[in-house]
């Protein structure tokens, strides 16, 4: 076996792990909110309290995973027996989360909490080890860029699926239509296998690297390691800014994005239409933002990728969408865009173990991954309670046949300027992270020697 092809199958090894994940995480994203509306028929504002409980949960548990995972020793590793043995649970949790349960009232409400407690815990002992990976299986920077990117290809193929099979596979298997309880239990089901089998790969075809340093018994308590990192390193902070607003920014566009097809029915093509074409753009955005990152650096990637989405959020904004042939051209040419930031950022979270383990005499990546998600989980559990908020607020309503004028406009007006102005703030914040691509070089090199 070549060189190259030793290479390129252990970063599609790696990859393939998150087309597992996201088969999750998009299906949440993109139909966990729509469910609860639309099929189990809570209020907007409810909805948006358990999508905010659920994910609050799954925030807090980061660290806590994150540090479990790392002291952890077994002849798989640190952190790839996380895949195999908690796979097959997160795939029977996510059954369990798509589930009505044949209860009402507070009852009814308190059941879809548990489940989304359960799948979350479970998502979390899966995710957040995959996530640290990264860390071990290179120290290269332009290598992590090739590791994320490839991460992010896998990824949003998983966005694809999800976007194009989901509503399809609903109306299947519940008799035609896309608010089945029973359509979205088996679909359910079957994401579940793919899902576990995708994890299962990622497993079988990864492999972790002894770090830098070599392992560190580090005996104190997690939230003692968390301060110390943002005490002691300086890049990790405006990183987690930059990541709690991208996530925000993320979840104020996705969350909503069903509801504005739905309010748009009469002039839109089908769901799986549009989410499909987004999610095919994201997919051939990940290869081209991820060339431009090696050539020009990864804050210019950021950048150059925050003006695009200016420029078609405000496109979207001022003249409303440009509909060719059913499908908001402006949506699909924000979704390009999107996956920039995704590469960017999951590239940029283990440079910044190394940046804390030179600057401090000990590398921590726990409190680098576990602080990590727990902001990505965060902003996304706010950014959902305020899309139910403001859904109740702009009068979104799931028993209409349609929507009023006014209420589609106003989610216009939200996906395309709330997302806009937060990646502008990004930007700022990204340009002040004292960590470039060249400094982690000469960081690596010194740890080395």
């Amino acid at each position: 076996m070549t060189t190259l092809s030793r290479k390129l199958g252990r970063l599609a090894g790696y990859g393939v792990g998150d087309f597992g994940l996201n088969i999750y995480w998009n299906s949440l994203t993109l139909m966990l909110m729509f469910w609860y509306v639309q099929i189990v028929g809570l209020d907007p504002k409810i909805a948006g309290l358990v999508w905010f409980l659920g994910l609050a949960w799954d925030a807090i548990s980061d660290p806590l995973v994150a540090s479990l995972a790392s002291r952890t020793r077994s002849r798989f590793g640190t952190y790839r027996p996380f895949l195999l043995f908690g796979s097959f649970a997160l795939g029977l949790s996510f059954c369990l989360l798509l589930w009505v349960p044949p209860f009402e009232g507070y009852l009814q409400i308190a059941t879809l909490l548990v489940a989304a407690i359960i799948f979350r815990t479970c998502y979390t002992i899966v995710a957040v080890p995959y996530a640290a990976m990264s860390s071990r299986m290179t120290v290269d920077s332009n290598e992590r860029s090739e590791l994320s990117g490839m991460r992010m290809i896998f990824a949003f193929l998983g966005y694809l699926c999800v976007s194009s099979f989901f509503f399809p596979m609903v109306r299947f298997f519940g008799d035609g239509s896309e608010l089945s309880a029973i359509g979205f239990l088996v679909t359910a089901c079957l994401s579940a296998i793919a899902g576990t089998a995708a994890l299962l790969v990622c497993f079988f075809l990864t492999n972790e690297e002894e770090p830098l340093g070599g392992e560190v018994n580090n005996k104190k308590l997690w939230i003692v390691n968390l301060v110390d990192a943002l005490l002691h390193n300086r890049a990790l902070v405006p990183l987690l800014l930059v990541l709690f607003l991208n996530s925000a920014a993320g979840a104020l566009w996705t969350i909503p994005l069903a509801f504005y097809l739905e309010a748009n029915s009469d002039i839109f093509a089908n769901k799986e239409v549009v989410l499909s074409l987004i999610a095919a753009s994201t997919l051939i955005g990940t290869p081209i933002w991820t060339l431009i990152a090696r050539q020009f650096g990864k804050k210019r990637c950021w950048y150059i990728a925050t003006i695009w989405h200016l420029i078609w959020s405000l496109w979207l904004a001022i003249f409303g969408p440009f509909i060719i042939f059913g499908v908001p051209i402006q949506i699909i040419a924000i979704g390009f865009s999107g996956s920039a930031f995704a590469v960017i950022i999951w590239a940029l979270i283990p440079d910044t173990v190394e940046y804390g383990q030179y600057h401090s005499g000990m590398r921590d990546e726990a409190s680098v991954f576990g602080s990590s998600l727990f902001v990505q989980k965060a902003s996304g559990a706010i950014a959902g309670l305020g899309v139910g908020v403001l859904l109740s607020i702009i009068g979104y309503d799931p028993q209409l046949a349609s929507q009023s004028p006014d209420t589609a406009l106003m989610i216009q007006y939200a996906i395309a300027l709330s997302p806009a102005a937060l990646l502008i703030v990004t930007c700022i914040i990204l340009y002040k992270m004292p960590l470039t691509g060249h400094i982690h070089a000469q960081i690596v090199q010194e740890l080395s020697n």
